[in-house]
C-alpha cells in the first residue's frame, strides 16, 4: 500500500519540480542566478547583499503579497509555490557551499585565530552598538568616580 500524500503538501512537490527541473534547466544552480542578481543589485543601488540575503528579500516579497491576499480572503497558490522555491533556494546554496568548502578546505590559518579575526568584516552596526555600549559603560564609571 502506496502512501498518498497529505492534501495540501502537492506544493511541495511542485516546488521540487521548479527549483530542481524549470527553473535550473533556464537559469542554473540558484548559487550562479543569485550571484548575478547580487552583483546586479551592487551595481544599482550600491548595497552588497548576500545570497541568502537576496532570497529572503525574494521571500519579503512573497509574505507581502501572501499577507495581502489573506487579508481579502484569498490563498494564491503560486505565491506560496513561489516563497517555498525561495527558501528551497537558500538551502541549496547553502548545500552546495558546505560542499564546496568541505572538498576545496585546508588547514592555511592559525588555530588560535579568533572567530573576530576570521571574519574582519564586521557589520557596520555592530561596530556602531559595541561602540555605543562602551561610551555608555565609560558615562556610568564616570558619573560613580
Amino acid at each position: 500500500m502506496k502512501n498518498q500524500p497529505t492534501p495540501g503538501t502537492e506544493i511541495l512537490q511542485q516546488a521540487y519540480k521548479l527549483v530542481n527541473q524549470d527553473r535550473q534547466n533556464t537559469y542554473g544552480h540558484p548559487k550562479d542566478d543569485y550571484t548575478k542578481v547580487t552583483t546586479i543589485f551592487q551595481t544599482l543601488t550600491g548595497h552588497q547583499l548576500t545570497l541568502t540575503e537576496a532570497l529572503l528579500f525574494m521571500v519579503s516579497v512573497k509574505l507581502a503579497r501572501l499577507k495581502t491576499n489573506l487579508n481579502l480572503g484569498k490563498l494564491h497558490h503560486d505565491t506560496l509555490l513561489d516563497a517555498i522555491g525561495y527558501l528551497t533556494c537558500i538551502n541549496m546554496i547553502h548545500q552546495k557551499e558546505s560542499n564546496t568548502n568541505d572538498k576545496t578546505k585546508t588547514n592555511t590559518r592559525p588555530k588560535n585565530q579568533t572567530t573576530r579575526q576570521r571574519n574582519s568584516t564586521t557589520p557596520k552596526r555592530n561596530q556602531t552598538t559595541r561602540k555605543t555600549k562602551q561610551t555608555k559603560k565609560e558615562t556610568q564609571q564616570t558619573r560613580v568616580r
